[in-house]
């Protein structure tokens, strides 16, 4: 990201907090394909879930295999990775998302606004 990108925002202050990130939910990435059944078989459906911290089974999120990337690294979701996900529901790697957030309150991908909870478009 350019230099002069950065001076302006932060000059501006359309970043968001670090308290504004930290009240979002973090999940722990798992791949339930590579799980194994009690038969140890694996599951031919290759869902995913994301778990909270140490809290119960209801704090699962679900994603289809083919969602399972961060839209601003590009990379795919790996076992464990911790992932933010923001009101609008969209979902990105902890490290990636906070970075972005930042420099620019809102959602890479429809442009919520997480401070505001309203869409710039």
């Amino acid at each position: 990201m350019p230099i002069v990108a950065i001076a302006c925002a932060i000059a501006t202050r359309q970043g968001a907090s670090e308290d504004d990130i930290k009240q979002l939910p973090k999940y722990r990435y798992h791949n339930s394909s590579l799980m194994r059944t009690p038969n140890n078989y694996t599951e031919e459906n290759c869902r995913t879930s994301l778990q909270l911290g140490s809290k119960s089974l209801d704090s699962e999120f679900i994603l289809p295999p083919d969602d399972s990337e961060c839209c601003i690294c590009l990379s795919q979701y790996l076992e464990g990775a911790e992932l933010h996900i923001l009101p609008c529901n969209h979902h990105f790697h902890s490290q990636c998302v906070s970075k972005w957030l930042r420099i620019n309150a809102t959602c890479p991908l429809c442009k919520f606004n997480i401070q505001r909870g309203d869409t710039l478009v």
